[in-house]
């Protein structure tokens, strides 16, 4: 019968997220398969009700033969009991193989954000990502744990009952096709509505976890201000659009039950009236035919309705996969295991060659930098915000790669090195440090259980971390609260920064990037640090490059370079850089003065 246009305007409207779905669930097929035969099974039990009332009435009711009957009624109740049990399989079946394709798809999710350049987080706010991951899915889990099995079932259940009722009358059917061309033109017209409506709330949800996530991280600062009302305000205008994208879908979805449901009553009252004419009685068509015709009438639109009252939740869960399938499309960064990383010898350790390279198109940050740092040799960054320190380092940890230029580190592409091989060769310390939830032991090996615990003590104690370590309750084993906040230990913004620079140690690396990695510790524990450097990281051939802020630091290093405006505009060893009243000579004289350098135009 073609009024399955709401079946086929489920299964057609995006069939290659349908099928990207489909696709997850392969590992499942078998069970899968005895989900389908299951919901076969209960189809066709579905018909034999009808089809016994129609016996019923027409064997014994209109003859008045009572013989029979209580036999038929065991028939009826053990169909309808079948029904649903096989019912109860296969949704119980159906709801396993979601909850495992929906564990697979959040851990493969995950595991692409992890393989996705950096620039992605840059263009697409936190919030948005994390709603991905989250609402996103579960509006996929409400519909596959619950509803997919019910979904498949009204589908079959509209194949197999317009069949019986092909085989019942060709007559009858005919009649109530007369109802398939407004049931299609209404399904076409809400369904379009509704699946843009919840195209807009998925959206307007990823904009509001975005919004929350940014504001509840600058509680102390909205709270130091008292901006508190304007933001609340900020958030409800936010909750604004998607509530009214909510609204919209609800209101098209709403439409479709009562409108079926009219439909529905044409159909039956078009056949009553038809059955009692006697244009259809060369049909042969009996007062038990006609019944279990109504039956069946009423049975086809009962899926078509149930189906249309889950529309809105379809709608949402297929937005929600468009927008998780797309972020799976992205192209991860690429890192082939390629050759092993090269030790260097007779060549510098650190290389970038001619590196232009900004975050935006035609914004560029860099502007031919060329610069070496040979092994065992310290080297500073100095320049003021925004002169292209940082983004040197992230090119050198392989987080971006430059628009024209090569980088080099320890002889390789940091952007090609393998995981397997990156913390031998790199070691990192950002600007803003980041702690896990799990004890410092599991912080400072980031949960490696290749790492041996004397390596991690002893890093612990080049970086200066060991003493307030071993203070707290449970030392290396106790547990932390993470950058996140929660249950644990919390650490003030030094000790972070200590164990920080403690995890860049553990594994011995190459190469060690400093961004400004001292700046939240006391003068010192910097200078006891830059000792520890000194005596036991680069002897053994290990290359550091250090943005500094401090210039206590900078005087310490082997060599200075100083950057402005994206360009290396001096360089050289600090003495000599402080003698010869250049640039850096000049902040020098500002610090020396009171003055912010960094700062100052």
């Amino acid at each position: 019968m073609t009024s399955l246009a709401f079946a086929q305007g489920a299964a057609g409207e995006s069939p290659a997220v349908l099928g990207s779905l489909l696709a997850l669930a392969r590992p499942w097929r078998v069970r899968l398969a005895l989900v389908v035969v299951l919901v076969l099974a209960a189809a066709a039990l579905e018909l034999v009700p009808p089809l016994i009332i129609r016996t019923i009435v027409d064997d014994h009711l209109t003859v008045g033969q009572p013989d029979g009957l209580l036999t038929l009624a065991f028939l009826y109740l053990s169909a309808a009991g079948g029904v649903q049990a096989v019912t109860f399989l296969y949704n119980y079946l159906a709801a396993t193989v979601a909850q495992g394709v929906l564990s697979n798809l959040r851990v493969s999710l995950f595991a692409h954000l992890q393989r996705l350049p950096t620039s992605y987080f840059d263009r697409v706010p936190m919030g948005d990502v994390i709603s991905r991951c989250t609402s996103d899915i579960d509006t996929l889990d409400t519909v596959f744990s619950t509803n997919v099995s019910l979904l498949v079932a009204n589908l079959v259940r509209l194949v197999t009952i317009s069949i019986a009722m092909v085989a019942l009358s060709v007559p009858l059917s005919l009649i109530a096709l007369l109802v398939a061309p407004p049931l299609g033109i209404v399904t076409s017209f809400l369904q379009v509505r509704v699946r843009q409506a919840e195209r807009e709330n998925r959206l307007a949800v990823g904009a509001i976890n975005a919004r929350l996530q940014e504001n509840l991280r600058s509680t102390e600062v909205i709270r130091a201000f008292g901006r508190e009302p304007e933001f609340v305000a900020g958030f409800r205008q936010v909750l604004s659009r998607g509530l009214a994208a909510s609204n919209r879908s609800s209101f098209f979805s709403s439409l479709y039950t009562p409108i079926t449901a009219i439909l529905a009553a044409v159909a039956v009252a078009a056949l009553l009236w038809a059955g009692t004419q006697q244009a259809l009685a060369p049909f042969g068509i009996s007062l038990g035919t006609l019944t279990a015709f109504l039956l069946l009438i009423q049975r086809f639109f009962q899926p078509i309705t149930a189906l249309g009252e889950e529309w809105q939740t379809v709608q949402g869960a297929m937005a929600g996969a468009e927008r998780i399938l797309g972020t799976l499309a992205l192209r991860p960064d690429e890192t082939p295991p390629g050759s092993p990383a090269t030790d260097g010898t007779g060549q510098p350790r650190i290389r970038l060659s001619g590196v232009e390279f900004g975050y935006a198109e035609g914004q560029p940050v860099l502007h031919g930098i060329s610069l070496d740092v040979k092994q065992g040799e310290h080297v500073a960054l100095v320049g003021r915000t925004g002169a292209g320190k940082t983004s040197v380092l992230h090119l050198l940890a392989g987080l971006y790669r430059p628009w024209a230029g090569t980088v080099s580190v320890a002889g390789r592409n940091p952007a090609e090195l393998h995981e397997a091989e990156r913390c031998n060769v790199l070691g990192v310390v950002p600007q803003v440090v980041h702690l896990f939830s799990g004890t410092v032991f599991e912080n400072l090996t980031l949960t490696d259980t290749s790492v041996q615990e004397a390596a991690v003590y002893a890093a612990a104690h080049i970086a200066g971390a060991d003493a307030f370590i071993r203070g707290l309750p449970q030392g290396f084993l106790t547990q932390l609260s993470g950058s996140g906040g929660g249950v644990g230990t919390h650490l003030s913004a030094g000790q972070q920064q200590l164990l920080a620079l403690a995890r860049a140690l553990v594994h011995k690396p190459a190469v060690l990037l400093f961004d400004e990695a001292t700046a939240a510790i006391d003068s010192a524990s910097d200078a006891a640090f830059r000792a520890a450097l000194r005596e036991s990281v680069l002897p053994p051939g290990c290359a550091v490059l250090t943005v500094a802020h401090r210039l206590s630091t900078a005087l310490e290093t082997d060599r200075i370079i100083v950057l402005d405006k994206g360009r290396i505009i001096e360089e050289g060893p600090p003495s000599e850089l402080a003698a010869n009243g250049g640039h850096f000579a000049a902040l020098l004289e500002l610090e020396a003065a009171g003055w912010d350098w960094r700062t100052s135009p």
